[in-house]
C-alpha cells in the first residue's frame, strides 16, 4: 500500500485525501485547527496539526511516506508570511531527513505573469509580480532538494462554491479582454492523482489549466447570468492575450479533462 502525505488538507487537499483513500492509498494529512484535525481522523486520515511558519509539525508525519503532496498556498494575494523562505528550507530539511523520495508541489501559473501568447512548460519564467517572483523562488528551492520534485502549475481554481465572478460581481474590472486560464477542482485533483501514479526519476513541471479560453468578459458575463448575480462592470483597456497550454498532462499522464467550465 502506497503511503501519501498531504501537507494542507483544505479546499483542495481534503477532497484529494478522500479520492486517494477510495483508491486504496494510506493517507497522512495536516490541518490548521483541532476541529479540522478531528474531521480528517473520522475520514480515515492519520491527521496532524500544522501551521505554516510555526515549525510545529510532528516529525512522525513524514515517516514512511512514499510521496508528499504540498497543497499549501505559501503565497497568497495580499498576505506575506514572515520568514517564508526560512520556513520552506526547514520543511525541505525535514523531508530530506526522512528520505522521502518524491514531492509534488502545487504551484501557480503566476510564474508566467510577464509572458504573452501560448505558453507551455518549456518557457523561461521572468515574473514581475510579488506572487510570481515568490512562487518561482519556492519552486527553485524544492527543485534543489535531495528528492524528485514534480511541480504542478495550477490555473485559477474554481468549483461549485468558488468562481472569480462572485468577488467581481457589480465591481469595476479592467481585465475583461484577457483570456481565462482556469481549472476546476475535480480536474486539479485528477491531475494530482495521475502525477502520483506516474512519478518520474527526474524533476518535472506540468501546467494544469482547462483547455478553454474565452475572454474574461464573455465568461464572467455568462456565469453571472447563470448564477443570477450582477456581472462585473467591464472597463475597456488593452490586455495581454495569454493561453496556458496543458497538453503535456494529456500526453504524458494520459489525463482527459472532465469538467465543462460553462456548467459550474
Amino acid at each position: 500500500m502506497r503511503r501519501i502525505g498531504i501537507l494542507g488538507c483544505g479546499w483542495l487537499g481534503l477532497p484529494l485525501a478522500k479520492l486517494l483513500l477510495l483508491n486504496g492509498y494510506k493517507i497522512k494529512g495536516t490541518s490548521t485547527s483541532p476541529e479540522k484535525k478531528l474531521k480528517l481522523s473520522k475520514l480515515g486520515v492519520e491527521s496532524f496539526y500544522y501551521l505554516m511558519g510555526k515549525n510545529n509539525l510532528n516529525s512522525s508525519f513524514f515517516e514512511s511516506l512514499d510521496t508528499l503532496v504540498i497543497t499549501i498556498p505559501f503565497v497568497k494575494r495580499g498576505e506575506r508570511i514572515n520568514n517564508l523562505y526560512e520556513s520552506i528550507n526547514e520543511l525541505i530539511s525535514q523531508i530530506e531527513s526522512e528520505s522521502i523520495k518524491n514531492i509534488i508541489y502545487l504551484s501557480s501559473i503566476s510564474v508566467y505573469d510577464s509572458l504573452q501568447g501560448i505558453v507551455d512548460e518549456s518557457f523561461i519564467c521572468n515574473p514581475k509580480s510579488f506572487s510570481g517572483i515568490s512562487t518561482l523562488k519556492i519552486e527553485n528551492l524544492f527543485n534543489q532538494g535531495n528528492f524528485i520534485t514534480t511541480l504542478i502549475r495550477l490555473g485559477g481554481l474554481i468549483g461549485e462554491d468558488r468562481n472569480p465572478v462572485y468577488s467581481l460581481s457589480g465591481k469595476e474590472f479592467d481585465k475583461g479582454n484577457e483570456l481565462i486560464n482556469l481549472i476546476h477542482q475535480d480536474d486539479a485533483i485528477g491531475i494530482i492523482k495521475a502525477a502520483i501514479k506516474n512519478i518520474s526519476s527526474k524533476n518535472l513541471i506540468y501546467n494544469a489549466v482547462t483547455p478553454f479560453h474565452p475572454t474574461k468578459k464573455d465568461y464572467y458575463s455568462y456565469i453571472a447570468s447563470r448564477k443570477k448575480i450582477l456581472p462585473p462592470i467591464f472597463i475597456e483597456t488593452k490586455s495581454k492575450k495569454k493561453v496556458i497550454n496543458s497538453k503535456k498532462v494529456v500526453r504524458d499522464l494520459n489525463y482527459i479533462f472532465k469538467k465543462d467550465l460553462n456548467k459550474v
